[in-house]
């Protein structure tokens, strides 16, 4: 036992240590608030904002006490404990935890290491044994027969450049002793083990056989060098054509355009006249983005080499014929959030994430100390009958329920494994007469242990991530806050209409209308456009009353009139001069036309509660509020560490 005592020590030592280093920022009632804490909180809520200047932080440490005084009643009210709450804290736990989960342990892993390895290319050679995804199972296992055999003789020394060339099945590198050229991360879907082999085989060394979905490969790296990156390129091609032309007469023809375009031609013309590239001539020799490995040896290094965006190369000969290389632009890979992104779009649908699950499931089961009883699963096998791949099948009775594994100090029964299986109808009857017992119950098991470590390892998230505990933190403190600010606060201001009346009577000179206009809007229902002009010139000379009486009995129109109250900045009259006669422009649609008439001012004038009460509640609102505040301030004193929030502000 003393080497588990040994670790429980370290365990506490290390978390004592971490909670010496978080310095207390304040005490709401002798409760710590952590440096650490209002940190994060400050920096988030501020983003580009938080300069931790004096004036900055004080202001928003004056909020987060604030804050802080209204999550401590609710505490004291107990509002933490009502099940409604909890399951609903439970519901976003389990939610987060799980696209936290993807998202921290694995799609940020994959991307950061991806990013990593976009700063290296390698050099690769390949010895290749055939063994497709839909290869038979005899196939798969001949040619892993054959890679293990291969790989032995290379540990006796045979050199890896002659068994490639005799032993190799990739027809288009053998002659060339399996040399495949430069690669750079990511690789395609299906290559992950290769890309993996590739950069983690050291330079003259040969990897263990590892997996694609082509079939098994040994990598030997040759050479290592900084990543070349894309460049952005077009091109004039002019092709070999000997049966038409001597080489000699196109590399003439080449170099006769590169001399035009040094005399200040447009490459973009030339290659529209000139190329002979049918794809691109039309598009000015575009190419678009060049990776590595792409194209031939030749014309990638000639496009590298081109330093400035506008610059071009001298006629490069490549095996179909001759090019001239202009570099439009040199990818930019500096900015790390647009690299990760463009990242994460490439591998969004790689094997490489089922890949990364499993190991970082394999990572959970050591760090958890993972320990199983296969005797106890082939017990189980024992028991079962034709009725196993059926939904007729029941979990057999147990005695005893013996552990089936455990993990982090948590047994896992037989009987738990056996719900899990009663559960998995559709599983056990897409195996049957495809797997035999055994086959079939080790892929369940297989799938509830995994699924098992996945849960073991959410659960753990608050204690391994720093911020996924503050994430918690927050929705947690967010809940109580906007439930015990609903009950003493919004409800409050809401039901309470004598305190409504009393606030509203004591504060009534704060709801006043302001100046406004009234006006009299004309509603002209008719398809007749000279009609409704009609009626606005004479509406211009006369009053209401003598224009509905002139327009009343015409045929096809229809005329209201009725009189408003607009504030003056309303867009309905922006137009409109304020005075007598004053009249806004005519508008017209198909079916109708309206305009407004000035008809006088209104002087300010006091509103009833019924016509400010939406003011009146939010105000109502905000003085409880700062009263409930005041209160809790006197209730629970605050103490703050002057030296420690000293020291995070900047002069």
């Amino acid at each position: 036992m003393r080497w588990l005592y040994l670790i429980v020590f370290l365990c506490v030592n290390v978390l004592v240590q971490a909670q010496d280093k978080d310095k207390v920022l304040f005490t709401v009632n002798g409760e710590d608030v952590f440096l650490s804490e209002f940190q994060y909180i400050y920096e988030k809520n501020n983003s580009k904002n938080a300069d931790y200047s004096k004036e900055n932080v004080e202001e928003y440490l004056g909020l987060y006490k604030k804050f802080k005084l209204k999550v401590h009643k609710a505490r004291e009210e107990g509002l933490d404990t009502i099940k409604s709450l909890k399951e609903e804290l439970s519901g976003y736990r389990k939610q987060l935890a799980q696209s936290y989960l993807k998202d921290r342990e694995i799609n940020n892993r994959l991307i950061d290491e991806v990013v990593g390895r976009m700063k290296e290319d390698v050099e690769v050679s390949h010895i290749f044994v055939s063994a497709e995804e839909k290869a038979s199972e005899l196939k798969k296992e001949s040619a892993l027969t054959k890679i293990t055999e291969i790989h032995k003789k290379l540990g006796e020394g045979q050199p890896f450049d002659l068994i490639a060339q005799s032993l190799s099945e990739d027809r288009s590198s053998k002659q060339k002793a399996g040399y495949l050229g430069y690669y750079t991360a990511p690789l395609p879907n299906g290559f992950y083990a290769f890309e993996n082999a590739m950069y983690n085989t050291e330079v003259g060394s040969y990897s263990e056989p590892i997996k694609s979905k082509m079939g098994y490969h040994i990598i030997k790296v040759t050479n290592k060098r900084p990543a070349r990156g894309q460049v952005e390129v077009a091109h004039i091609l002019l092709r070999k054509k000997p049966k038409e032309r001597p080489n000699k007469v196109t590399a003439a023809i080449a170099d006769s355009v590169y001399q035009l375009i040094l005399q200040g031609r447009n490459f973009e013309n030339m290659a529209g006249k000139f190329s002979e590239d049918s794809k691109t001539k039309a598009k000015g020799g575009y190419l678009g983005y060049l990776a590595i490995n792409q194209f031939d040896v030749k014309f990638e290094d000639a496009a590298f080499a081109l330093e400035e965006n506008g610059q071009f190369s001298k006629p490069i000969e490549t095996e179909i014929g001759y090019h001239i290389i202009k570099r439009i632009n040199k990818r930019d890979d500096s900015n790390p959030e647009i690299l990760k992104k463009r990242v994460k779009a490439q591998i969004n649908n790689d094997d490489r994430f089922q890949i990364a699950q499993a190991n970082l499931i394999e990572q959970v089961k050591k760090e958890s100390g993972f320990k199983e009883n296969r005797e106890v699963l082939d017990q189980f096998i024992q028991t079962l009958d034709e009725s196993f791949f059926s939904y007729k099948w029941k979990t057999p009775l147990m005695e005893n329920n013996p552990t089936l594994f455990e993990m982090g100090g948590i047994e896992y029964s037989l009987m738990s494994f056996a719900k899990f299986v009663k559960n998995s109808v559709k599983d056990r009857l897409r195996f049957n007469r495809v797997k035999s017992y055994e086959a079939a119950t080790t892929a369940l098991y297989d799938s509830y242990v995994d699924q098992t470590v996945m849960s073991f390892e959410e659960k753990n998230l608050e204690e391994k991530y720093p911020e996924f505990k503050a994430l918690m933190r927050e929705y947690r403190e967010g809940i109580l806050l906007f439930e015990i600010t609903k009950n003493k606060v919004w409800d409050k201001a809401s039901r309470d209409t004598v305190g409504l009346q009393a606030f509203f009577d004591n504060n009534a000179r704060d709801y006043m209308w302001s100046e406004r206009v009234k006006v009299m809007h004309y509603i002209i229902d008719s398809k007749d456009e000279k009609a409704a002009i009609s009626i606005y010139k004479y509406a211009q000379k006369k009053d209401q009353d003598k224009v509905l009486k002139k327009y009343a009995d015409v045929p096809g129109l229809s005329l209201k009139v009725e009189e408003l109250v607009l504030d003056k900045a309303d867009k309905r009259i922006l137009e409109m001069q304020l005075k007598a006669g004053g009249m806004s422009p005519l508008k017209m649609d198909e079916n109708s036309a309206n305009f407004y008439k000035y008809a006088g001012m209104m002087e300010p004038e006091q509103k009833t509660l019924e016509e400010a009460r939406g003011y009146v509640i939010a105000d109502y609102q905000d003085y409880l509020e700062s009263q409930w505040v005041e209160a809790l301030a006197k209730e629970y004193p605050i103490k703050v560490n002057k030296s420690v929030l000293k020291s995070i502000i900047k002069e």
